[in-house]
């Protein structure tokens, strides 16, 4: 007993057994099934079982306290005879060999009810125990009766989790495989060897799918008992006997095993794997699919659901309390991972045409979380809410990679069985060194945490990152992407609260509590006070304080000038007012954080950029790049409060290169990269390049930009790198506002509501969700292949739209159109209609894909010629009738996404006009987009990139957009300083293009070169309505010379021809060609013979029409120089002074082409 349970401590006092002996066991089980019912699924299912070892018995000698006496009746005309019996219990000491050839076992939720029936069958049979204690679980009594060890060797061990609610089920199932695994259980110790596989069970294509392979896992479960006293003392529990319950005992509950009891339990999670000796190229590996992920979603819901009672409550006398889970018995659970290699695969369906690959090198992790047991008081008798926490988490992958796969072919076209699979292509995305993740949570009851809120939840760093954005790569991750989207959409259609309507309810208050005891009455008090400052506030009319002070004196002295001077000048041209007001970043500079959530870090990252139509390439680099999530106090939105938070991001020595020349006609995005070296990306602290005076002029130096990376400068056969963008730093800010009220219970301080404005130039910020980038000094040096290559990366990969986005958003618009003639309960049936439709559609597609899964079971099983031969036909029917299921399936649920859609729009825009009509919410910033940089040079060169041909130079550049709440819009565009810098030799006019010289006394608010405004109303009838359109300009000088212009059409249209000349007269053949494509735009265009509808008239009108209410372009004064190729032309100027006359329209409906 000893040698066999030898972590169990030895009372130090001799003791007696009633019984003890041991045995040496050995057995052998052919079959050994357990079956539930009639199910056709064995619970546990064990073939060819042999074990062998020694078994003890041993029970200890009852003391007093533990012996209970029991009167036997034996009837007329004896006595009752009293008998003593011991009350401990009989113990087994084991250690046991065993040799199972399959072990399978089976478990779901839809089992629950007939299992919970048995265990109420098993407690007829079995009597409790007559010890007052409360009763022990089943995992403290398996501690206490089993000791010793169980070394297991199974060939397949299975375990099948049932993903229905159907008890005889058969198909749909999840297995969790074993093969050659070795199992060692000890003492709180399990440890298992072998390879796992994880297969998914359904009747579709994607039976017996394999969705995990671990090839040599080693899983070590380690067992930690949270007890009173020693977990393993279990000689000195002694049951008590009703009538022997001790003094002590009679103010508290007697449990006579108060100290070997488990309050919680620690768990320790080990996996970890090792390279196979003969199979080096065997890493583990994880399968998954579109479908399989809906599958594995749907288990997560079966399993995860409660447990309905089975014959429990007052009906049937049975009022014991219910037991404890071992899910909620657990109080921390530590895991450590440690994988050599991995690889992930991704498709999104059986066919395999798109997916992605993730390949990763070392990967260790260790975690901690802890569960915590939350009472719920709100009137309600709940158990305690289980909640899991991350108590901290620190992860490392090594050299991680993701390649993108599609098939050749663009479309999303659906494959039939019988055409061939076309190759697909694999494409490199993304590449990573190392990163590193931390995770750290500071509990407000431990101490130092308020020390630890500037440091931040989560940080992970980034170390050599290397991405590709190609046209390729754009096509999969869209693809993916939308098919992603779809998917999420069509479960939220589909549910019951697609058509809720978006009332608002102005008797309800947005800060709600879930409590309503005693223990709520401070914050209601907080509330009421707020409440209570607000009226008063509101109850002194902001006018009569207006007209009791000095404001009121310069109100009606501005009144009185309002005809005189249209516009009001500041004399105040200090650097201060210069500055342009940010939303975005002060929002993010307040001082009201409380916490940093995220830290992420990319050390010398660079991205690939790759258009369509241009062969060379564009690689952004950075040597550090800092992303900061803040958490910020609630703050006051609409008389709400609700929450905050911030994203401050930071790129530092930001550079871009591209390529010099093309390159050979052969070379793709993923062959012949050239990525930067490290020194290439950082900032080289010994070459200083703030001083003018230190950087080199010449072309090719190290750090300058329109250096050349490779050895080689100018012309060369080899591609090239050049910095067309020096080291640079970049910034954006973005400050989010919460739309839902805040939970006031998690709040430890109320910030007071803000004063309401008693003045019209009173204004305070208000939570406006803002989003501001920021450039601070940009030098740019490109040539006219770079500059092409920009305009294709910005067209085809940054502002790409897919065809099929477009033809959405052309369905929606005319979807949007046909519902403005409808009324809301006219547009709900047609809803609920398309809704049944498309559930119907997915029944149908789930029983062909069953009745698909019998077929080609049945051929699987060698039928007959003939049999055969109808089989075969049978599933290729089956196959084209799954792709038009799906194919309906698709146009349906896209249908059902714009009806939903545009019913939810008119709801909005209903009660955004009911507020409006009753004027209770006041015209509000809802959203800003700020873009601004302070200085920027651009440099045009020659092909080779050496050659200057001319400078620009900006400053003070913003850029604006507001949204506003009634969905208006305003943009605002200024520009600070302007200058076109001639760079061609023996040109006359170097200055091509300068604000004329500002005397000092000029009143030109804050020197602004050029200001356009804008303002948008929201669409009428889906016509665009620009309510005040504003563009002013300076007076400018133009210096002009036709080698120049001609220089400049060369740089910006390579691919025009260089004999044509602007004012060349074109050839028959371009008129008759021209003449083709005006003809037949008009017939495509006339609508004679065509019948439109309404809503096509509508959407058409739409398009087409643009409503200016006001535009207003004053007076420019410019100062025009030109000169012509030869020494003296009639069409020379120089300083000839031309006013452009003050423009301004009222009321004009005009066309793309009018304007």
């Amino acid at each position: 007993m000893r040698e066999i349970d030898h972590e169990t401590p030895w009372p130090e006092e001799p003791i007696d057994f009633s019984t003890l002996w041991c045995r040496v066991v050995s057995l052998r089980c052919t079959e050994w099934k357990f079956v539930l019912r009639d199910f056709p699924q064995p619970l546990m299912d064990i073939r060819k079982y042999y074990v062998y070892g020694q078994l003890v018995g041993a029970e200890q000698l009852a003391p007093k306290r533990a012996i209970r006496t029991v009167a036997v009746h034996l009837g007329e005309p004896f006595d009752p005879y009293v008998i003593e019996r011991g009350m401990l219990p009989l113990k087994f000491y084991h250690d046991f060999n065993c040799g199972i050839e399959s072990f399978s076992y089976a478990f779901g939720p839809c089992w629950e009810p007939v299992i919970a029936q048995c265990n109420l069958s098993f407690s007829q049979i079995s009597a409790p125990s007559r010890d007052p204690s409360p009763p022990l679980t089943f995992w403290d009594k398996m501690r206490l009766l089993l000791h010793g060890r169980l070394t297991m060797e199974v060939k397949q061990l299975t375990v099948l989790l049932h993903a229905s609610l159907d008890p005889y089920n058969t198909t749909e199932e999840m297995a969790i495989t074993w093969e050659g695994v070795a199992m060692d259980w000890t003492n709180a110790k399990f440890v298992y060897k072998g390879d796992l596989n994880v297969f998914v069970r359904t009747a579709s294509k994607y039976d017996d799918v394999q969705l995990l392979k671990i090839p040599n896992l080693k899983l070590i479960l380690g067992i930690q008992w949270v007890c009173l006293g020693d977990p393993n003392d279990h000689h000195s529990i002694i049951q008590c006997a009703p009538d022997k319950i001790p003094e002590y005992s009679s103010n508290q509950v007697h449990d006579s095993f108060r100290a070997f009891r488990s309050q919680n339990v620690n768990l320790s999670i080990v996996l970890e794997t090792k390279p196979v000796p003969n199979e080096p190229n065997s890493p583990p590996l994880l399968l998954l699919y579109g479908s399989t992920l809906k599958w594995i979603e749907n288990l997560k819901l079966i399993l995860s659901g409660v447990t309905r009672p089975t014959k429990r409550g007052k009906i049937f006398k049975n009022v014991r309390p219910r037991k404890v889970q071992l899910s909620r018995h657990y109080r921390k659970v530590r895991l450590l991972m440690g994988l050599h290699k991995f690889q992930v695969f991704y498709w999104m369906s059986f066919s395999m045409q798109r997916g992605c690959e993730f390949f990763g090198g070392r990967l260790s992790s260790s975690s901690e979380h802890m569960l915590s047991l939350i009472p719920l008081d709100d009137g309600l008798k709940h158990r305690p809410k289980a909640e899991w926490s991350v108590v901290y988490m620190n992860s490392e992958l090594n050299d991680f990679e993701v390649w993108l796969k599609s098939a050749y072919h663009d479309e999303f076209d659906t494959e039939t069985p019988s055409s061939p699979k076309p190759p697909v292509e694999k494409c490199y995305c993304l590449s990573v060194a190392k990163v590193s993740y931390g995770r750290e949570t500071a509990f407000p009851s431990q101490p130092g945490g308020e020390r630890n809120k500037d440091m931040p939840t989560h940080k992970l760093v980034v170390y050599d990152l290397r991405g590709a954005w190609t046209k390729s790569n754009r096509n999969v991750a869209f693809a993916l992407f939308d098919t992603f989207m779809k998917n999420t959409r069509l479960k939220k259609n589909l549910s019951t609260d697609a058509l809720k309507f978006f009332r608002k309810d102005s008797t309800s208050t947005p800060l709600k509590r879930r409590n309503t005891d005693a223990s709520g009455t401070p914050t209601n008090t907080a509330i009421q006070t707020i409440q209570t400052s607000s009226a008063v506030q509101d109850s002194s009319s902001p006018m009569s304080k207006l007209q009791s002070g000095h404001a009121a004196n310069m109100l009606q002295q501005l009144i009185a000038e309002v005809d005189n001077n249209a516009v009001v000048y500041s004399d105040d041209l200090s650097a201060v007012s210069r500055q342009p007001h940010l939303q975005g970043l002060q929002a993010c500079q307040e001082d009201d954080v409380m916490h940093k959530n995220w830290q992420i870090t990319l050390v010398n990252a660079q991205v690939l950029l790759k258009g369509c139509e241009t062969k060379g390439y564009i690689i952004i680099s950075a040597a550090k790049a800092e992303i900061i999530q803040r958490i910020h106090r609630p703050a006051w939105k609409d008389r709400t409060l609700v929450s905050k938070t911030t994203w401050v991001g930071s790129l530092e020595c930001m550079q871009y290169y591209a390529t010099v020349n093309a390159g050979g006609e052969n070379d793709t995005a993923n062959e012949n990269i050239m990525w930067l070296t490290i020194d290439n990306i950082q900032e080289k602290e010994s070459a200083p390049i703030s001083e003018p005076s230190e950087v080199p002029n010449m072309v090719g130096s190290g750090v300058s930009v329109g250096a050349v990376v490779s050895d080689t400068v100018g012309a060369s056969n080899s591609r090239q790198l050049q910095r067309i963008v020096s080291r640079c730093k970049c910034e954006f800010f973005y400050a989010d506002y919460g739309d839902i009220s805040v939970d006031l219970e998690a709040i430890a301080e109320i910030p007071p509501p803000p004063q309401e404005e008693v003045g019209p130039w009173e204004s305070k910020p208000s939570a406006v969700d803002a989003f501001t980038l920021m450039h601070h000094d940009l030098d740019v040096c490109t040539n006219s292949l770079q500059y092409a290559m920009l305009l294709d990366i910005v067209n085809n990969l940054l502002l790409y739209v897919e065809p099929t986005r477009k033809e959405a958003l052309e369905k929606l618009a005319r979807m949007r159109f046909k519902l403005q003639l409808q009324t809301m309960e006219d547009q709900r049936k047609p809803i609920q209609n398309k809704q049944m439709e498309v559930r119907t559609l997915q029944s149908k597609l789930r029983r062909l894909e069953k009745e698909s899964y019998l077929v080609n079971k049945a051929l699987e099983e060698n039928p007959d010629e003939e049999e055969l031969i109808e089989l075969r036909q049978d599933a290729e029917r089956l196959e084209r009738l799954m792709n038009e299921c799906k194919n309906q399936l698709n146009t349906q649920s896209e249908e059902l996404d714009l009806m939903l859609s545009c019913y939810k729009e008119s709801q909005l825009l209903a009660n955004a006009r009911l507020a409006t009509t009753r004027s209770d919410k006041p015209l509000t910033i809802v959203r800003a987009n700020e873009i601004c940089f302070k200085h920027a040079q651009w440099r045009l060169t020659e092909a080779d990139g050496q050659i200057g041909i001319a400078d620009l130079v900006l400053s003070n550049f913003l850029y604006t957009k507001n949204s506003k709440s009634d969905d208006s819009v305003e943009h605002l565009l200024e520009l600070g300083y302007l200058r076109m810098t001639n760079l061609l030799p023996n040109e006359i006019y170097k200055e091509v293009l300068c604000p004329t010289e500002i005397q000092y006394d000029m009143p030109i608010e804050h020197k602004k070169v050029l200001r356009v405004f804008c303002r948008e109303r929201p669409p009428v009838g889906g016509i665009s309505v620009k309510e005040h359109f504003e563009i002013n300009l300076v007076p400018l000088t133009i210096g002009l010379t036709k080698k120049f212009y001609n220089t400049m059409m060369k740089f910006c249209f390579p691919e025009r021809d260089e004999t044509s000349d602007y004012n060349d007269k074109p050839t028959e053949e371009e008129v008759e060609q021209k003449g083709k494509k005006i003809r037949s735009r008009r017939n495509r265009d006339s609508n004679f013979y065509v019948h439109i509808d309404d809503v096509e008239k509508m959407k058409e009108r739409a398009e087409k029409n643009k409503l200016f209410v006001y535009i207003k372009i004053p007076e420019v004064p410019v100062k025009v120089s030109y000169k012509g190729n030869k020494e003296k032309n009639l069409e020379d100027l120089r300083d000839y002074s031309l006013v452009i006359p003050t423009l301004e329209y009222h009321n004009m409906t005009w066309t793309w082409l009018d304007c």
